[in-house]
């Protein structure tokens, strides 16, 4: 859903073409597009790191060393839920400038969309944080 949204808004920019490179529809483009590069980089930050931790936690109980794979599991956890953070933190700051942008250029219609998407991708951001908690979790119960 973020990914149709977000090929709307370009979709829009791209009919436009080149003529108006600060129109409204290339700036909410631009926003899209570094929106989605964001949650691009945190997903796949996210995915890396928790098979890292993963297989961390499994290599430690394997040697017996129980407390020291539940300590890894929090660190991971608590480095995760900062990446997170500070992934959301970005997205709303560029999204609060974009919009801003856009009402100053009276685009209200692509002021909200950009709204929209920038609630889908701090959505996506904290749903890929639940997943990375519950597959380290997982881990630390097998």
């Amino acid at each position: 859903m973020l990914r149709n949204l977000i090929l709307g808004i370009v979709a829009t920019a791209c009919l436009v073409g080149n003529a108006f490179a600060h129109s409204p529809e290339d700036i909410a483009a631009r926003c899209a597009e570094r929106v989605e590069q964001i949650v691009e980089r945190a997903a796949n930050a996210a995915t890396d790191e928790t098979h890292e931790c993963v297989r961390l936690i499994n290599a430690l109980q394997d040697e017996g060393r129980d407390e020291a794979a539940a300590e890894l599991a929090r660190e991971c956890i608590t480095n995760a839920t900062q990446r997170a953070h500070n992934a959301a933190r970005y997205v709303n700051e560029i999204c609060d400038e974009c919009i801003d942008v856009l009402l100053r250029l009276d685009a209200p219609q692509l002021a909200r969309r950009i709204n929209h998407l920038c609630g889908e991708a701090v959505e996506t951001l904290r749903v890929i944080l639940q997943r990375e908690k519950n597959a380290i979790l997982d881990a630390l119960e097998n």
